[in-house]
């Protein structure tokens, strides 16, 4: 009888702790509950080229830069790279520039396999090609924000906020640098306004210094960039009235070529 009674009690003792276990994986990690809350989504760089509605085709498509950015491929470069591209091929494609596009494009191709973006960059890629080929350009415009939405929310999703984080970075230094760039060479003191991004720069700065990854924030290029794009805050938050000065406009050009270039090595 005591034998039956002490085969009960363990039983119930073992069945008390695969239910307690099973209870575990429910509750999230507080590291994963910190991240989700410190690292902020961001808008698109689009709100910048609200600008280029007040330019002629022709001009948009002379800010498209001449030669198509490269860097090593390494993670950390290619992530930085496709969000630099990305922006790159919306302006090529607001100036009806087809061979730029296409190159653009097949850059874009190369950045993927390190990334987890294969399928994702792959289908914009076949997307592309046809709507250049038939100068579709107001659908290639809406391809490339769904395709922009669609890797920044598989990156957001799948927990990679270091990678979102880069790819963000890109696209908006790139399109702060153009804007800048296209509004300096024929100064309107008014449509600097859309440069006025406090809170978007503010956010890359804080997403930036979250990240934590040793290969990453061992990199130069990181720590580097990091400096420089405080210093890019700083200019934007120094406006008057949501107006830069032209020597404004340059230093933005400036410091943003600085980030660029410090990925490139």
């Amino acid at each position: 009888m005591k034998t039956r009674i002490v085969i009960a009690m363990v039983l119930i003792l073992l069945l008390s702790l695969v239910a307690c276990k099973k209870k575990v994986p429910q509750v999230p990690s507080d590291e994963l509950a910190e991240q989700q809350i410190t690292y902020a989504p961001l808008p698109s760089f689009k709100e910048v080229y609200v600008a280029l509605d007040q330019v002629q085709v022709k001009d948009i498509s002379a800010a498209v830069p001449t030669t198509i950015y490269k860097t090593k491929q390494e993670e950390v470069r290619n992530a930085f790279s496709l969000g630099l591209l990305t922006a790159d091929a919306v302006l090529a494609a607001k100036g009806r520039n087809k061979s730029k596009l296409t190159d653009i494009s097949a850059s874009m191709m190369n950045l993927t396999s390190l990334l987890g973006l294969e399928s994702e960059v792959n289908r914009l890629g076949d997307q592309m090609k046809k709507m250049i080929e038939n100068e579709q350009w107001e659908e290639l415009d809406k391809a490339l924000d769904f395709h922009k939405g669609d890797v920044e929310g598989k990156l957001w999703e799948s927990e990679n906020f270091d990678n979102y984080t880069l790819m963000l970075l890109g696209g908006w230094v790139e399109a702060a640098n153009r804007v800048a760039w296209l509004i300096h060479q024929d100064y309107n003191a008014e449509r600097t306004s859309v440069l006025a991004q406090k809170g978007t720069f503010n956010s890359l700065v804080q997403n930036m210094q979250q990240i934590s990854t040793p290969h990453i924030v061992e990199q130069e290029a990181f720590t580097k960039s990091i400096e420089l794009l405080k210093d890019v805050k700083a200019i934007i938050d120094s406006d008057q009235n949501k107006v830069y000065t032209k020597d404004q406009l340059k230093l933005i050009i400036t410091k943003t070529d600085e980030i660029k270039a410090v990925f490139q090595k």
